[in-house]
């Protein structure tokens, strides 16, 4: 809790704090933000110390304060298109309403107007929301018949690559341009395997253009997250963890498929910037640096010695830096460097030894407090990652804690309407019970095709067809669902193939 008398009392998210919300018949304020976000920062600095804004939150409100990276699951399900949310709740969880970055005259206005409509209008507003939380939002069960796999999946996803592939700028679409790692790794992926040179063109000509416009630091490294314009101009200049990792998969997958030594010099730009900039001394990754447009625009190093370079967060996350590792297992195959091979292992072993309890996973973070645990992408990263150590080095060791993890999440995360919930069903273990929209199931698609993956090849490696029969299983129950994802969809035709090429091998 913030206990500066000047700025607002921001309380952690948790039961306790909804039923002090009800005992006190006030509204919720819910700020979801993020390290790397300077519209965070500037929103923290600026309208969230205005005293008008202090006193109104402070005497009216219960304001809560979630870091989006730390708990993904609520950011999931209350984010309000982007960071930062600033989203009004009743004192059970629900949505009254909110959006994104406010200044301080519109956000006093807000303030007002909920908090004064809260006050007069409660029965009402009790109504509107009165349903059992979840009832609006929660999908239907599957259909009486089980779900098979989609065999024309792959036909499919071609003709999506093909239609939304932008001809001139690579990308995909006709506005803001972001990596979408699943369908360009797919895209190789079949591009190779059904000789397709205009599924190879989609990859390519995507990843030259990521590499040399402006996603690209050219000073000092690294990707930033997205760009605005089509033509990758324009970019957000944070640089977060994870989307370097996605590429630096992409760019050590396509110079394998491809031959590319091109793409093999730009992955090793990656993971010069990843270990100079992300790599805690420790082992882990750190998760982000945030935006600073300012210094971004800078062309050169000796312009930037005279600016302080932009805050990173030293929070060290399982699941991204698992995402990480696994990249560096394949770059020490791929650029012939080992070192990325014994660096990865040591990053596994801090988020393990850190993080791990019995019977209950793996943690979400390494470094910081609290701690939230029973998230689904840690377990799954983390096996990821175990059987990318266990394939490139064939040690026993590396098989045991997949098998525990993936035991763990069918145990507690499985949910015959639609595969893997994205937390465990009782709640993040010593962390809180389900609160609000956190009661609701929600499936994720790509997380269940990942998890589909890592248990096909721990069906392999350990040779136990149980771990088949669970992938299997799993990855149907995305059949239904699959396709309403756009290109998203890609998470699960690259499921469908890497289980295919793990029966085959």
């Amino acid at each position: 809790m913030t206990t500066d008398r000047h700025a607002i009392p921001w309380l952690e998210w948790g039961a306790d704090t909804f039923s002090r919300a009800t005992a006190e018949r006030k509204p919720v304020l819910l700020a979801i933000g993020a390290a790397w976000c300077r519209w965070t920062e500037e929103m923290d600095r600026v309208s969230y110390r205005d005293p008008e804004v202090v006193r109104l939150v402070t005497e009216r409100f219960i304001s809560i304060r979630v870091d989006a990276d730390r708990r993904p699951d609520v950011s999931e399900r209350y984010t309000l298109g982007g960071w930062p949310t600033t989203a009004f709740l009743t004192p059970s969880g629900e949505i009254l309403g909110g959006g994104t970055y406010l200044e301080p005259a519109p956000l006093v206005l807000v303030l007002q107007q909920v908090s004064e409509a809260f006050a007069t209008r409660r029965a009402e507003i009790d109504t509107r929301v009165g349903e059992p939380t979840g009832s609006r939002r929660t999908l239907a069960g599957p259909d009486t018949a089980a779900p098979v796999l989609d065999v024309d999946a792959g036909r499919w996803l071609d003709e999506q690559l093909l239609a939304c592939f932008d001809r001139t700028w690579g990308g995909f679409g006709s506005a803001s341009k972001r990596v979408h790692p699943d369908a360009l790794a797919t895209a190789l992926v079949r591009g190779r395997d059904t000789a397709s040179p205009d599924l190879t063109h989609v990859a390519t000509h995507t990843l030259d253009a990521i590499a040399t416009r402006g996603l690209w630091d050219p000073v000092e490294g690294g990707f930033f997250r997205y760009c605005d314009q089509r033509d990758w101009s324009e970019p957000h200049v944070e640089k977060v963890l994870t989307v370097n990792a996605q590429l630096l998969e992409l760019f050590l997958s396509a110079s394998r498929l491809l031959d590319r030594s091109d793409y093999a010099s730009q992955a090793t730009d990656i993971v010069r910037f990843v270990s100079g900039t992300f790599a805690d001394p420790d082992g882990g990754f750190y998760a982000s640096q945030r935006a600073d447009p300012a210094y971004a625009a800078l062309s050169s190093r000796e312009a930037r010695s005279g600016h302080a370079s932009p805050p990173i967060d030293r929070t060290v996350f399982t699941a991204a830096t698992a995402a990480m590792a696994s990249a560096y297992v394949l770059g020490a195959s791929v650029l012939e460097d080992s070192s990325l091979l014994e660096y990865a292992a040591t990053s596994i072993d801090r988020v393990v030894l850190a993080t791990y309890e019995p019977g209950a996973g793996v943690g979400h973070n390494a470094t910081g407090m609290p701690v939230a645990r029973g998230l689904l992408t840690d377990q799954v990263r983390v096996s990821a990652a175990l059987l990318d150590l266990y394939d490139a080095t064939r040690q026993e060791v590396y098989l045991d804690m997949p098998r525990e993890l993936m035991a763990y999440c069918d145990q507690m995360m499985w949910d015959e309407a639609g595969g893997f919930t994205d937390r465990a069903r009782t709640g993040l273990a010593g962390f809180d019970a389900p609160v609000g929209l956190l009661r609701e199931p929600h499936r994720p698609l790509g997380l269940n095709c990942d998890a589909a993956i890592v248990l096909a090849r721990l069906g392999a490696s350990a040779g136990e067809p149980r771990y088949r029969d669970l992938a299997l299983r799993t990855l149907a129950c995305q059949t239904p669902v699959y396709r309403e994802h756009g290109l998203d969809g890609a998470s699960y035709v690259r499921a469908l193939d890497q289980i295919q090429a793990v029966e085959g091998s």
